[in-house]
């Protein structure tokens, strides 16, 4: 059976330097960015992705820590 998830990228932390440019990023683009685009293309919209799969690998990562306790 395959892998629902995808395999993670080396570069997929969730620092809190991450989450800080996210944010940052996100409200300059609602003020400064582009009028709502389709989903494939809007920015915000990616980025709202790109955060909530982040977020669940790093919860992933954190309950297999807890589980080899």
């Amino acid at each position: 059976m395959p892998n629902p998830r995808p395999a993670p990228r080396r570069n997929d932390g969730f620092s809190w330097f991450y989450r800080f440019d996210h944010h940052v990023t996100y409200a300059l683009l609602h003020v400064m960015g582009p009028p709502d685009l389709d989903e494939a293309r809007d920015p915000r919209t990616q980025m709202k992705k790109e955060y909530e799969r982040r977020k669940a690998l790093h919860e992933a990562r954190k309950d297999a820590a807890r589980a080899k306790r």
